[in-house]
């Protein structure tokens, strides 16, 4: 038995240095269906059970073959490596854990089992038109993606399917295309796979390479338990219905890039949480809503059913499908860091219920059903659509830190009007907002600037209560600038409000500001600045500036202030006010210096203005004066819109006033 090992391996060391590199190929195990290819000059020594023949080919030629044997021995380094190596009507097979994997192949499909928990490492490579890799295997593997461009016209493409974790590698320098079946028709009955790369327990991406995928059937990616990307390039091509589907998904790396086309389809979806901690997620869609008995299903980039943090990385997507949402969440919604950009251009629109009643959707930047926390980052939002809303939260929003003014950079802008009802033209409905919380919004810090150009175009509203404790908040806005539905406190911070068409700050109930500056200037329509539906405004505090069309009413001032008077007629307290003149800055100057002065973009003919300042005196006179921009500003906000100190710059004095308490 050693001679004739020995001549064995006599025979294969010679094959293996003395033959051209052309002609050195494969080392091949047959065992009924199962497969075993290596290449001569990378092996050193294989096991082999008794039942197995042995074939050695040399450019399709084979030496005799000799059975049975126990082992040979060879002058090279064994590979660690299952190799699976796909061709149009066959598959090579490496394996060089025959005593623990078992690998088993029918035409192109590939059957990976593990006899052992014995974690193992699969390199598949090659081209195939209907191929399948299938792992069957309750122990960790990675799987190495190396060029292999693989479809199936069966069902996934690759499946694992135990509940095992799993590395998918995608080799460094190289591009995967992966392509499930339109239509699954597995023969095997327990194939519960709906992706094309489809596993039962969790998934991680690494490596820098690049897999491009299709979801041909239902999911493009899909795990039952979670999905990590630390590294690649994933390219979702487009997919049925969810590009990547999990539990919880987990970005830390890499670049996911999400392309959407059918209706109500989304980029990825996370039924318990989505974490974005680094990376970058792009994207563009045009896969409209879907609108069944009554019911809507939107087109997502980013979908979670219940949580969503994000505290790094890079999120930069653009939708164009009607109702169409970059980022949507059920539950809880926290941005601590990170960079996003969104765009929205598809339009809203109007449908039937149900029962039969008329309601409407609007295409929205980011929206959460219950609360949202934008503590960092910088998140820019674009809605161009009818209805377009930028930030949207269903119950509870809050931007900054409380305590501290450092908070996110936000803009965001909507571009055009309210949907109009179909059957009644007069009736206007889902109207576009910047940013919307349903029942209370709270601003602790951070730089919000917010733009709307269309009818019903509203920069912050709540159905609720408004808190702003501090930060930057800068509405130019087509319809009111801040509107709210009970109450609006501000008690620090820089607010600016500059409305076309509408009040600059609008509360149906009170407006009660304790500090801070708050300027605010209704541009054309007979509206106010600061407008109290409830006529309660108190000014307790801060410093306020306020130019509009019609003059406001203070409930209570706790310092010195002033507002236009008027006189109540037939036609509503239109009689007084100031002649000003549109784009010129108001000065209140006491004597030559101006204590602060504000751009006036007012187009009406009679101008009323209301201001209040700690460092008034009761009883005390001062004038109002208009000129271009001050000479030798202090200090300027908001571009150069407000500011205080200095001199008159080509002054004219309009009129002379006295400021006082005023208590009703």
């Amino acid at each position: 038995m050693h001679k004739f090992l020995y001549a064995i391996s006599f025979v294969v060391f010679v094959l293996g240095h003395f033959l051209p590199v052309s002609a050195q190929e494969s080392l091949v195990f047959y065992h009924q269906r199962s497969q075993s290819a290596y290449p001569i000059g990378l092996i050193d020594s294989i096991t082999v059970p008794r039942n197995y023949e042995l074939n050695i080919y040399s450019e399709g030629n084979s030496i005799p073959r000799v059975v049975p044997t126990d082992s040979v021995m060879f002058h090279a380094e064994l590979p660690d490596t299952l190799m699976l190596t796909f061709h149009e009507d066959y598959v090579e097979v490496s394996n060089p854990h025959l005593e623990y994997i078992e690998v088993l192949t029918k035409r192109t499909i590939v059957n990976v089992r593990s006899n052992s928990k014995r974690t193992f490492v699969c390199l598949s490579t090659g081209l195939c038109s209907d191929g399948r890799i299938i792992i069957d295997a309750d122990t960790t593997c990675s799987l190495i993606l190396s060029d292999l461009q693989l479809s199936s016209e069966v069902g996934s493409a690759i499946y694992l399917k135990q509940k095992q974790k799993a590395k998918i590698v995608l080799a460094d320098g190289t591009t995967n295309t992966l392509n499930d079946a339109q239509t699954y028709n597995s023969s095997d009955s327990t194939d519960t796979s709906n992706g094309c790369i489809y596993s039962k327990g969790s998934l991680t991406f690494t490596g820098s390479g690049t897999l491009n995928i299709t979801g041909n059937y239902r999911y493009a990616i899909a795990s039952s338990k979670n999905v990590t990307i630390e590294d690649g390039n994933i390219c979702i091509i487009d997919t049925q219905k969810d590009g990547i589907h999990c539990d919880k998904y987990k970005q830390i790396g890499g670049t996911v890039s999400l392309h959407l086309s059918q209706m109500a389809t989304k980029g990825i979806k996370a039924k318990e949480e989505f974490e974005m901690k680094n990376g970058r997620i792009e994207g563009e869609a045009l896969g409209d809503l879907k609108i069944s008995d009554g019911d809507t299903s939107y087109c997502t980039f980013i979908k979670s059913d219940s949580l969503f943090t994000m505290e790094g990385g890079e999120i930069a997507l653009k939708h164009t499908g009607k109702g169409g949402r970059c980022i949507s969440v059920d539950k809880h919604l926290a941005i601590t860091g990170g960079v996003l950009n969104m765009e929205c251009h598809g339009d809203g629109g109007s449908y039937l219920t149900a029962t039969n009643d008329s309601d409407y959707y609007t295409p929205k930047c980011i929206t959460v059903d219950e609360s949202l926390h934008i503590t960092g980052g910088t998140i820019t939002c674009l809605s161009t659509g009818l209805g377009g809303k930028g930030i949207v939260s269903g119950k509870f929003l809050a931007i900054g830190i409380e305590g501290s003014e450092d908070g996110p950079l936000i803009k965001v802008e909507t571009k055009d009007e309210c949907i109009i009802n179909n059957e009644d033209e007069d009736q206007r409905f889902g109207c576009p907002k910047g940013i919307k919380a349903e029942e209370e919004l709270h601003i602790y810090g951070g730089d919000i600037a917010v733009t709307t150009a269309g009818m019903g175009g509203e920069g912050v509203e709540c159905n609720g209560e408004l808190f702003i404790h501090g930060g930057t908040l800068e509405c130019n806005t087509f319809d009111d600038g801040i509107n709210v539905g009970r109450a609006i406190e501000i008690s620090g911070g820089y607010v600016y409000c500059n409305s076309e068409d509408n009040d600059g700050i609008d509360s149906n109930g009170s407006i009660t500001i304790s500090d801070g500056i708050v300027a605010s200037i209704n541009q054309s329509r007979q509206d106010e600045s600061l407008d109290s539906e409830a006529g309660q405004l108190y000014f307790l505090g801060g410093t306020i500036f306020g130019i509009g069309s019609a003059p406001v009413d203070i409930n209570e001032s706790a310092y010195p202030c002033y507002s236009t008077p008027y006189n109540v007629s037939q036609d509503g307290p239109r009689s007084k006010g100031l002649i000003l003149t549109e784009g010129k800055y108001v000065y209140v100057q006491k004597g030559e210096e101006v204590i602060m002065a504000m751009r006036n973009d007012n187009k009406m003919l009679r101008t009323f203005v209301t201001i209040m300042c700690s460092s008034f005196k009761e009883n005390e006179s001062y004038s109002i004066c208009e000129g271009d921009f001050p000479n030798a500003a202090q200090q300027t906000f908001f571009d150069g819109k407000l500011l205080f100190g200095g001199t008159a710059n080509n002054g004219y004095h309009i009129e002379d006033i006295l400021v006082q308490l005023i208590n009703q």
